[in-house]
């Protein structure tokens, strides 16, 4: 359980660093962020045990998971945090859906055993570290308003991409179901 948090944290932690820190410069925000992460890691890594215990490997599994927690994330978003669609318009529904998926389903599939994930495993952790290097370079250039598009966009699109890459290929890989749309005569 502590690795599954661990890994979440880090997860989370990139965005959080982006928002609390790079575009807000707030510590504070960032140390409450983690905080509150750490508790509901704990609670979903004992939810995504338990739905692996009752279901396995499975579709059933992988799709609870991200629709589970991307929807309970949201409603963390919208009811404590404010960032509704119609207290925060401008607040991306998707990015943030994404992101609180994410949080849970790459330490899920992170840690399963299963030896088919190895490179998708790899692929995530490349994915991260590029992510991050980037988040971090992007600092470098003095440019306030270049900092603030990139990380928004870098957010939305960044938890976006990662958590299709570790649904999708968590179902290729260990669901045996082939995920191109291709449909052959």
């Amino acid at each position: 359980m502590i690795l599954f948090v661990v890994i979440g944290l880090v997860i989370a932690g990139i965005g959080e660093t982006q928002f609390s820190l790079f575009i807000r410069s707030d510590l504070d925000n960032l140390i409450g962020s983690v905080v509150f992460n750490a508790i509901y890691l704990t609670m979903a890594a004992l939810v995504s045990w338990l739905l692996a215990k009752r279901f396995g490997d499975s579709l059933v599994t992988i799709i609870l998971l991200v629709i589970g927690f991307g929807t309970s994330g949201l409603m963390i978003e919208w009811f404590l945090i404010g960032n509704s669609p119609w207290g925060n318009p401008q607040a991306s529904q998707i990015g943030m859906f994404a992101y609180w998926s994410a949080m849970v389903v790459v330490p899920f599939v992170c840690l399963r055993p299963d030896v088919r994930l190895a490179g998708l495993k790899k692929t995530i952790l490349a994915s991260v570290l590029l992510y991050t290097i980037a988040a971090l370079l992007i600092q470098l250039i003095p440019n306030a308003t270049l900092h603030f598009v990139y990380h928004i966009w870098s957010f939305i699109l960044g938890y976006t991409a990662l958590i299709l890459l570790a649904t999708i290929g968590y179902i290729r890989a260990v669901c045996g179901i082939p995920t191109n749309l291709r449909v052959d005569p």
